[in-house]
């Protein structure tokens, strides 16, 4: 249910984002040669156009950074016992094999985890992304891993 709202958040925001760029390129587009008529069409296309535009915008990226936060608020625990397990090292693969989290949704929950800095971001020897939990390191086959800046 929460992962619905955010969804809808999501689409109501995209929608009012285009809808209201294309309010505001009509609206500039008919603006007149005269002073009046361009503040007239500049004032229209902003309130018309240029606001439900930028709603729309700050809508859908708080229903993206909300749905980030709630999915690791439910799996936080599965998500440090998975990288408890792997010496406080986790993939989005290892991730979605463990929880019922999708590939995709695993790794925007880590990638969440490591700009909060929960985690780092690491490089193992074959290329593969990691995501590194310091606290629960206790040494494994990853220690020639690089840190990603």
């Amino acid at each position: 249910m929460q992962t619905l709202k955010y969804q809808l958040g999501k689409i109501i925001g995209m929608t009012l984002l285009v809808l209201g760029s294309i309010f505001f390129v009509i609206m500039l587009s008919n603006i007149s040669t005269g002073r009046n008529e361009l503040i007239d069409g500049l004032l229209g296309g902003f309130a018309l156009g240029g606001i439900p535009a930028l709603g729309g915008f700050f809508l859908w990226r708080a229903s993206r950074m909300g749905q980030r936060k709630f999915l690791m608020n439910k799996y936080e625990r599965q998500i440090l016992e998975a990288a408890s397990q792997n010496g406080g090292h986790l993939t989005p693969t290892e991730l979605a094999m463990k929880t019922d989290l999708t590939l995709q949704e695993s790794k925007k929950v880590l990638e969440t985890m490591q700009l909060e800095g929960y985690a780092e971001l690491k490089i193992s020897s074959n290329g593969s992304i990691l995501f590194y939990f310091r606290e629960l390191d206790k040494g494994d086959n990853y220690a020639e891993s690089e840190l990603l800046n």
